[in-house]
């Protein structure tokens, strides 16, 4: 899943009011509205690679540097489909963008 189709203006907007900090990235708040917590989960996705794969141990710790709730926010990842895991949620990948 994407964000939604916003300008960047708006985009940059519910960013900037979702963070405490652009570089490096830290989360203020998640935001509850479905369109905005999309907006924030895009960015927070850049912070994988999208190839490779992780632990759910790597996954937690790069998201505790941003986020004081890692667990919400990878489930977040993942059921909005910015992250992919295996069955047993030992492995966590990004998938690759979508051509359009």
């Amino acid at each position: 899943m994407t964000a939604p189709e916003l300008s960047a203006q708006e985009k940059e907007r519910i960013l900037r009011g979702a963070v405490s900090s652009l570089s490096p990235l830290r989360l203020k708040v998640l935001p509850s509205k479905t369109a905005k917590k999309l907006v924030v989960l895009e960015a927070v996705a850049e912070l994988f690679y999208p190839g490779e794969t992780y632990t759910q141990a790597e996954v937690n710790a790069r998201l505790e540097e941003i986020y004081p709730d890692p667990v919400t926010l990878r489930r977040d990842l993942v059921d909005f489909h910015f992250l992919c895991r295996t069955s047993d949620g030992a492995r966590y990948w990004r998938p690759e963008p979508m051509q359009k």
